[in-house]
């Protein structure tokens, strides 16, 4: 009994902190989103991203980039941006993505904004995917593939992003049947492979 309590124990203290972390953060974003008290929201959101909370470091990012609550401060932005980024959190790619496009915060770098568009859309951020339709489209940070284009905008489209279909229709207008029809179904590879879109 007593050797089932003392291998318990660690579980229960892992799990206790785990929950302390959950209601830290959401103590932040409930100061953000509903009490709009930006400087408490701001001071809770840094102790949880200096913890590793990837969505803390995402606000913190969108805090200072918006200057909600302080001033903008771009190259604060991308810090908390591209920590979270580097964890995978799909919002804070498609932001770095931007921070990139525009040369805020950092040097304007069009292939580095692909790239982490591309990290963003493949975690299934709608937006990253519309925009990255425009980079293939266009050849924006990288050569252009209309066929890609068509994939992203279908994909975008069918996760609700209202200017994706209209954007396909007038790419399509240019494109042999084959590169249609092979969108269609890289569209549909991938859509097979990720269910659940990641809101930004």
């Amino acid at each position: 009994m007593i050797r089932s309590i003392a291998l318990l124990l660690p579980c229960l203290v892992a799990l206790l902190a785990a929950s302390r972390a959950a209601a830290d953060f959401d103590s932040a974003l409930r100061a953000y989103n509903e009490l709009y008290d930006y400087h408490r929201a701001y001071d809770e959101f840094v102790v949880e991203a200096r913890k590793g909370h990837a969505a803390a470091q995402f606000y913190l990012g969108e805090i200072c980039e918006g200057g909600v609550g302080r001033p903008i401060d771009y190259a604060a932005a991308y810090h908390w941006y591209r920590t979270a980024a580097l964890q995978g959190y799909g919002p804070a790619q498609l932001r770095l993505a931007s921070l990139y496009r525009d040369g805020r915060g950092t040097k304007r770098n069009l292939a580095l904004a692909f790239q982490w568009q591309r990290k963003a859309a493949e975690h299934g951020v709608v937006v990253a995917q519309y925009r990255l339709g425009h980079h293939y489209a266009e050849g924006i940070g990288t050569r252009r593939d209309p066929v890609l284009a068509y994939m992203w905008w279908t994909v975008a489209a069918w996760r609700g992003d209202p200017d994706a279909m209209p954007a396909r229709e007038r790419l399509a207008t240019g494109m042999p049947a084959s590169q249609v029809a092979e969108g269609e179904w890289l569209a549909r590879q991938w859509e097979e492979n990720h269910q659940t879109p990641q809101a930004e």
